[in-house]
């Protein structure tokens, strides 16, 4: 993975271009694309640390960017109210089980759950529909995830650039780290059928059974 010759590429973009992207980057997370609004948000500020974006405008786009995706996920709910909770495609997102306990959450807490909400990565996007089903203001949830991604953006963007220097090395790790965790659940799945194959053709194990 060389990320200097990545970087170089980018630069070749321009910043304005650069900046568009992070923005797309960061709407296509909220519209379900498997890849962490978080991790966008530490590679700008790694392209921060290379010299590639300038950290005010970066900032604003994330910004702009994590409030534009949230608007998607709360007008879905405000939308289509209670019933997307069981539509097959968004369950899967916020299943009835996880739908009741965000609902607990915001009669306890209320709407403060939507800036808590977006400093944890696997709640927002339930907590930012569950605020359109409960028909929370569009005003007010607005000003609270500003409020919200007025902290976690330059949070994560500035976690990026200090780790500027060590990322690439840190990323290494992780790849070679999932690559190796693949590994053991392939060799562990093989071991499983094979076991069951054999228990079925040939018996083995089930004399243990029958034993106890």
């Amino acid at each position: 993975m060389d990320f200097s010759s990545a970087a170089d590429r980018i630069q070749e973009f321009g910043p304005h271009l650069v900046y568009l992207g992070i923005y797309l980057m960061l709407l296509l997370s909220a519209l379900g694309m498997p890849l962490p609004e978080d991790l966008t948000l530490l590679a700008t500020g790694y392209l921060v640390n290379k010299g590639l974006v300038h950290p005010v405008p970066a900032v604003a786009v994330g910004i702009l960017g994590v409030l534009t995706g949230d608007q998607f996920g709360y007008s879905l709910g405000r939308r289509f109210g209670p019933r997307i909770v069981r539509h097959r495609l968004f369950s899967r997102v916020l299943p009835e089980k996880r739908y009741a306990w965000i609902r607990g959450k915001f009669d306890r807490y209320g709407e403060k759950m939507v800036f808590f909400a977006r400093f944890v990565s696997g709640l927002r996007g339930p907590v930012f529909i569950a605020s359109g089903i409960l028909e929370m203001p569009r005003g007010r949830f607005l000003l609270y995830d500003f409020a919200g991604a007025l902290i976690s953006v330059p949070l994560f963007i500035l976690i990026g650039h200090l780790a500027g220097p060590h990322l690439e090395a840190a990323l290494l790790h992780l790849v070679r780290a999932r690559s190796a965790v693949l590994v053991l659940l392939l060799l562990a799945t093989a071991y499983l059928v094979l076991r069951a194959i054999a228990r079925r053709r040939y018996g083995i194990g089930t004399e243990e059974r029958e034993g106890k």
